[in-house]
């Protein structure tokens, strides 16, 4: 008998891995009112722009990880880099 060979996942993103500094960008372009934070709303659509197939999922994880002051908001001055990192850590990929 020939063993099996392992399955590739359903959906295989393709592209370029995004960049720390492109991640920044996208994340400060959702602060739609730019009052320096980023709410629920404007994570999830920023997660949805780099392809999440769950962004309100990937926004409640963001910011479980981010959100040190437990505001509900990520701080675009000083909580936005743990939330960066969690996303790298998630290798979203340029169309």
């Amino acid at each position: 008998m020939g063993r099996k060979e392992k399955t590739k996942p359903e959906i295989e993103h393709k592209g370029v891995p995004y960049t720390r500094q492109q991640i920044i960008d996208i994340f400060k372009g959702f602060d739609k009112n730019g009052d320096g934070k980023l709410s629920w709303d404007e994570v999830k659509a920023a997660f949805a722009k780099l392809g999440a197939l769950l962004p309100d999922y990937r926004a409640w994880r963001g910011r479980r990880c981010a959100d040190a002051d437990k505001d509900g908001f990520i701080s675009l001055e000083t909580e936005l880099n743990e939330l960066v990192t969690y996303t790298l850590e998630l290798e979203y990929k340029s169309k």
